[in-house]
């Protein structure tokens, strides 16, 4: 698994990638409660895990580690 944190302002959000089956998930860390009531995507498709992470903290860059998941159709 790979997993990168990010923040802006009062925000936070976990991005993650199980390289075994191919899945995002994005999970709201600026939320209190259960981990499912977090979650806002989990999925196959690494643009619409992006737009999830943006929706959360803004434009932001693709960190490198992830930028080959983003070029895969």
């Amino acid at each position: 698994m790979k997993e990168i944190r990010m923040q802006s302002k009062d925000r936070a959000v976990s991005f993650r990638l199980i390289e075994e089956s191919g899945e995002f998930i994005v999970f709201d860390m600026s939320l209190s409660g259960p981990a499912r009531d977090r979650t806002i995507y989990s999925g196959t498709s690494f643009e619409a895990a992006w737009k999830a992470v943006e929706a959360i903290v803004g434009v932001t860059a693709i960190p490198d580690e992830f930028k080959p998941y983003a070029t895969l159709k």
